[in-house]
């Protein structure tokens, strides 16, 4: 259970950082979108590696 629920920690951390991009996009501020786009991109990266070295 605690893979499951590790993995649906990251999947909803990877889509709120893609939504607050967007929102943030819409209104002008690409410094905000930039952080949030990068961020999005290190979770599904790290919870790759993870997944991939069996830790999650």
């Amino acid at each position: 259970m605690p893979d499951a629920f590790s993995r649906i920690i990251a999947f909803l951390a990877v889509v709120m950082a893609l939504l607050f991009a967007g929102l943030h996009f819409h209104q002008g501020h690409i410094i905000a979108t930039l952080y949030f786009m990068t961020g999005a991109v290190l979770v599904t990266a790290v919870t790759r590696l993870n997944v991939r070295r069996g830790l999650i």
